[in-house]
């Protein structure tokens, strides 16, 4: 169990990574959004051309990151659980107190 709960740990963090990516690209996608009204079509091209604005979806980043929400949600609920069940077996393993 305890290497399940490690797993679960690892994949909650990739998760917890996923969220931070998409909440900055949402920023991101944005302030390109205000960039690209206020710069010329010549420079809009240049910067798109050298990968300096992105052309984020932000409406894609937004389901991406409701998605990732809900599956850390759920990874987190069964890491409650997976902590129950261990706590359940230290518990269960550990010799009676003598009083």
């Amino acid at each position: 169990m305890e290497l399940y709960a490690d797993r679960l740990s690892r994949q909650a963090e990739r998760l917890r990574d996923d969220v931070d990516g998409a909440r900055m690209r949402i920023a991101w996608a944005r302030f390109e959004a205000v960039a690209r009204a206020r710069l010329g079509e010549a420079e809009v091209a240049v910067l798109e051309a050298v990968g300096a604005l992105t052309g984020g979806d932000e409406r894609a980043e937004r389901r991406l990151l409701r998605r990732r929400l809900r599956q850390l949600e759920a990874v987190e609920r069964l890491q409650s659980l997976v902590e129950e069940e261990l706590a359940a077996a230290s518990d269960a393993s550990s010799p009676p107190s003598s009083s």
